[in-house]
């Protein structure tokens, strides 16, 4: 079984200030190498004007890669594709995964709306309504498969486009593309990233499904869409589940104490931001219709679903997954690794993998997508 952490420092709102880009840049790369030295695969996230190294995480990446073992991944949670020309981000990817020797994992998503979108040039709608992101993966896999020698491939999309008469280098590492995990928060993206042979998030935040429901489509999808042996084992090793807010303590009432602390600094930052900056736009558990995405962001919609207590208490949670067949677990520990509770994170990140990660790195990833029957699990 893998497991992967986020590295996240971006609500320092009170503080945005160039000075203070060279320390916060500091303490992410501290984070991101004690979680490659505990045995984590450290993940970096995407966002503009919010933080001083989220708008470009792929070169942050870069310079942490050769600082890590080996044995290690990179990931990405997630790169937000409509923010770039396709062939700029199909050949950034690929550098990255040949420099790493295919040691890459990009999770691909459209990014969250608000001042981004704008900024960047999209319009609202086109961006909101998820075809900004469909139309750059369409794009994406056309340049995967392109040879040398091909008929021209010609793109117009209302943000970008291109004629292609030769195909982009570099590769990826003896590959046909790097290892790519599709956000699947609709039904709709379930099916097309086992379609397209991509591990997916499952039971993330906003699924319009359960997580046994998704598992179950994903995985019949997968079975009947002729992908080859390879394929289908690179898909059930890195189908993700994200756990957005974690704390390990050595007991269930530390653990909880611990949590409240480091969720209070969290949303006071977060506030802090709403407050001088406007609305943020992030992710929640469970959207309501009706009610703001944005209001319950700011109000800490991410942490409903609470992972707090003792290594054994996690660690029958992450049973409860494996009995599912999901192989890749990816943490968010809380904890403000620029502020006063960082050493609530830390702690966790620690006991985590002292106490609960060897119960379950021997597990093999599921091999056949139909070798669980999920019916009877249930």
């Amino acid at each position: 079984m893998e497991f992967s952490t986020m590295v996240l420092t971006m609500y320092v709102a009170v503080e945005d200030d160039p000075a203070n880009d060279e320390r916060v840049i500091g303490i992410a790369v501290e984070q991101a190498l004690l979680a490659a030295e505990l045995g984590y695969n450290p993940w970096f996230t995407e966002h503009h004007f919010r933080g001083p190294w989220h708008s470009n995480p792929i070169q942050f990446a870069s310079y942490i890669a050769p600082q890590i073992p080996q044995d290690r991944y990179l990931g990405f949670g997630v790169i937000s594709v409509p923010y770039y020309h396709p062939v700029r981000l199909v050949e950034s990817m690929n550098q990255l995964d040949q420099l790493t020797k295919g040691r890459t994992l990009y999770g691909l998503g459209s990014g969250f709306p608000g001042i981004e979108p704008l900024g960047l040039g999209l319009e609202a709608d086109y961006h909101r309504s998820g075809q900004a992101t469909e139309d750059m993966l369409e794009i994406m896999e056309r340049l995967w498969d392109f040879k040398t020698g091909d008929s021209d491939y010609v793109f117009d999309t209302p943000t970008q486009k291109g004629i292609i008469k030769r195909r982009v280098t570099p590769s990826a590492y003896r590959k046909r593309r790097p290892t790519v995990i599709r956000t699947a928060s609709r039904d709709s993206s379930v099916v097309k990233a086992a379609q397209r042979g991509m591990p997916a998030f499952l039971g993330a935040f906003s699924a319009e499904s359960s997580l046994r429901d998704q598992l179950r489509a994903y995985r019949a999808v997968l079975a009947s869409s002729g992908h080859s042996a390879e394929t289908i084992e690179d898909c059930q090793r890195w189908c993700t589940c994200d756990w957005l807010a974690v704390v390990v303590a050595d007991t269930d009432e530390e653990a909880q104490a611990r949590a409240k602390l480091a969720r209070a600094e969290h949303l006071a930052m977060r506030n802090a931001y709403v407050e001088r900056y406007g609305q943020i736009m992030g992710p929640v558990v469970e959207r309501q219709p009706g009610k703001a995405t944005a209001a319950a962001y700011a109000a800490g919609g991410d942490m409903h679903n609470l992972i707090a207590g003792t290594p054994d208490t996690v660690a029958q949670k992450v049973q409860a997954l494996a009995d599912l067949g999901l192989n890749h677990l990816l943490l968010r520990f809380l904890g403000e690794w620029p502020g006063e509770t960082r050493w609530i994170s830390e702690s966790s990140m620690r006991l985590f993998a002292s106490d609960v990660a060897p119960r379950f790195r021997h597990l093999p990833a599921l091999r056949d997508p139909q070798g669980i029957d999920l019916q009877a699990a249930e």
